[in-house]
């Protein structure tokens, strides 16, 4: 893996001293239902750089935990971190940066623990009623990574930063940098950090009770991480409507896969790299007072190796268990938007070409190849009833056509070639936004999105155990939701939603048949195929209050998630049916807070015939900060404070008690 070496941050503190400046939202990587105002009662969740730093939420998916309908969850035989919006996971709500998908091409995911945050301005999640300009594939909604721009001529910050747990080799460290500037027609912005962990400190609830894996108290075993990420952004603006900017992100990172503590077989797994790039072009160009021109071109990048090995020491790969599996993903992809004003109508409209190339091999075999060609077409006409009324229409129609798709047969004597299907899915959709007055807005919403198939749904064989299917179809959602935003003169404000979903088509295993086994010889007596068996309904409701009284900062927020399996017996997996948020910041003086923040999640289910569950749990955070006026701010703060036992994923352990401390200079 390349090494980022961390920055020193007492060899920049002397740098330079201006005006204190935070960059502003990157507004040509958003992609969003607007109007010529706001709409009211728009759905869209967001937290920004401020609660991030704030409560040191370091990657994506911590950033993600404070929103409402959003609840983190573990791959932890993989180490991934994920998250669920209102139950659909990250295969069903993709993963931009400024607009442009990231997502790994081979299963829809990404493991969002790599994603860091400083270079972010916001994070923006649409749900059900999200934009049809934003491509396929949006069965839940999308999530969107907007960097920073500049503002000033010269504005910047630079950190440091350390943390460790109760027990020995816990220790951790990142540092980051932000620098840009902004000299009118054209700017540049420059971001980088570094995190690396050794380990991390598991509860002492956890007795180290002798299991398969040979974890015992104290660190959690192969638990590091090492994550470097560089962001480049340069722009020119010739006037007040026109940008054009191109930017260019580079994450280098390795990790290990801490082994299942309940598992007979546990795995030993690590990741020597798991590297990302991406470049994009990124336009805006006025035609007129009433009309515009976007395009977005990109080209993202994808690799990584997954070690296996024989047992705990990681030194031996000799068992039939051992491998080294190695990834080869690019993506090429681009869209044009355009808009125009004719009298109350805003109409867009955009087409999307995306073109995945998945790669991978053992070491030693032949390498299988697939490649997808995936393309949208959305119009959106938001249309002005009156002052205080909003109609928004909307529609997507989406392609997906396989180009190539091989993969070696079992006994590497050949290739096995898969059909050249194509798949089609049309998304219709419509809201009425309502001001009813200064303090409140409402909006009803009716939405029906979709999701292709993943290379992997499609036609991984999982060592046997799977059946390929090529033949799948896209899953379909179709969602009504009803929501209410209440403000509280200039004390406060209170958001509230109720939702139904109806999924159909869902992609699920099904167990062969005697005569489908007796025709693949190959495969395990238990092998099953995915197949579109699924239909599950889910229902919610979402709150989230803000309160603000003189040193007093205070809210958070509740999400209420019921899904049911029409389908199938099966348990439907990685989402609580209740969480609570609460947080309360307290400045004491023009230079110290405090801030404390408490989550409640119920339990859920990991495995479909329910043999794995995990608790619910309550943890908090305690944090104090300190501004000088000289523009340095220092951290103190404790994480899971009470070192509660916790899991999102049975037989893998979260952090215990983590102490940190970090130190910033924003000029």
């Amino acid at each position: 893996m390349k090494k980022w070496f961390p920055i020193s941050a007492s060899s920049l503190l002397t740098l330079l001293t201006v005006n204190s400046a935070l960059a502003e939202s990157f507004e040509l990587g958003k992609i969003e239902i607007v109007s010529e105002s706001p709409l009211p009662g728009i759905a869209d969740a967001t937290v920004d750089a401020k609660a991030m730093r704030e409560e040191n939420r370091e990657t994506v998916d911590e950033a993600l935990d404070r929103l409402p309908g959003i609840t983190v969850s573990q791959n932890g035989g993989r180490n991934e971190a994920m998250v669920n919006v209102r139950g659909f996971d990250l295969r069903q709500v993709p993963v931009l940066v400024d607009g442009i998908p990231v997502y790994v091409p081979y299963d829809g995911y990404v493991d969002l623990a790599r994603s860091t945050t400083f270079d972010l301005s916001e994070i923006n999640v649409s749900k059900s009623f999200s934009s049809p300009l934003l491509g396929a594939n949006t069965l839940g909604g999308a999530i969107n990574l907007v960097s920073r721009r500049p503002v000033e001529q010269l504005e910047g910050e630079v950190g440091a930063g350390y943390n460790t747990g109760d027990h020995t080799n816990s220790e951790g460290k990142r540092s980051w940098i932000n620098i840009g500037s902004n000299q009118g027609v054209w700017y540049g912005q420059l971001s980088a950090s570094y995190l690396q962990q050794d380990s991390f400190s598991v509860s002492d609830d956890f007795d180290g009770a002798e299991n398969n894996s040979g974890q015992g108290s104290g660190v959690r075993d192969n638990a590091y991480r090492k994550d470097s990420k560089v962001n480049i952004k340069l722009g020119l603006t010739p006037n007040d409507t026109d940008e054009y900017a191109v930017g260019y992100i580079n994450q280098d990172g390795e990790k290990g896969t801490p082994p299942s503590t309940i598992s007979s077989k546990p795995r030993y797994w690590q990741w020597p790299y798991w590297d990302k790039d991406s470049i994009y072009f990124l336009s805006t160009t006025s035609l007129s007072d009433s009309s515009y021109i976007k395009t977005r071109l990109y080209r993202d990048t994808f690799k990584n190796q997954l070690s296996s090995y024989d047992d705990n020491s990681y030194s031996s790969q000799t068992r039939r268990s051992a491998f080294n599996s190695i990834y080869d993903d690019t993506t090429y992809g681009g869209s044009i938007e355009y808009g125009k004003t004719l009298g109350r109508h805003q109409v867009k409209l955009a087409a999307h070409y995306k073109l995945d190339e998945h790669k991978e091999h053992d070491k030693g075999e032949p390498e299988a190849k697939f490649r997808d060609r995936t393309m949208s077409y959305g119009i959106e006409d938001t249309i002005k009833m009156t002052d205080k009324l909003n109609l928004v229409l909307g529609a997507s129609y989406d392609t997906r056509k396989i180009i190539e798709a091989y993969k070696y047969d079992s006994d590497l004597s050949g290739f096995e070639y898969f059909s050249h299907d194509k798949n089609q899915a049309f998304n219709p959709q419509i809201g009425l936004f309502a001001k009813l007055d200064e303090k409140n807005d409402a909006r009803v919403t009716l939405s029906q999105k979709s999701r292709f198939a993943t290379i992997k749904d499609r036609y991984s064989g999982s060592f046997g155990s799977r059946l390929p299917n090529p033949d799948l179809k896209p899953e379909r959602a179709t969602t009504m939701e009803l929501g209410w935003n209440h403000k509280l003169d200039d004390f406060g404000r209170i958001q509230s939603t109720v939702f139904y979903s109806h999924i159909k088509d869902l992609i699920q295993s099904a167990a062969l048949t005697a005569a489908e086994l007796a025709a693949h010889p190959d495969l395990d007596s238990d092998a099953t195929q995915n197949r579109n068996i699924g239909e599950v309904d889910a229902k919610g409701l979402e709150i989230a209050a803000d309160f603000w009284f003189s040193q007093w900062e205070f809210g958070g927020n509740y999400s209420y998630l019921d899904r049911n399996n029409r389908s199938s017996n099966a348990r439907l997996l990685d989402t609580p049916r209740h969480k609570l948020f609460i947080y309360a910041n307290w400045t004491i003086s023009q230079a110290l807070s405090l801030g404390v923040t408490t989550q409640y999640e119920s339990e859920r289910y990991n495995a479909t015939d329910a043999s794995r569950q995990s608790a619910g749990f309550t943890v908090s955070g305690l944090r104090a900060t300190y501004k000088t006026s000289s523009g340095i701010t220092t951290r103190l703060g404790v994480e899971n404070i009470f070192d509660k036992y916790y899991s999102y994923d049975e037989g893998f352990p979260e952090s215990g008690r983590t102490y940190y401390a970090n130190m910033s200079y924003q000029f």
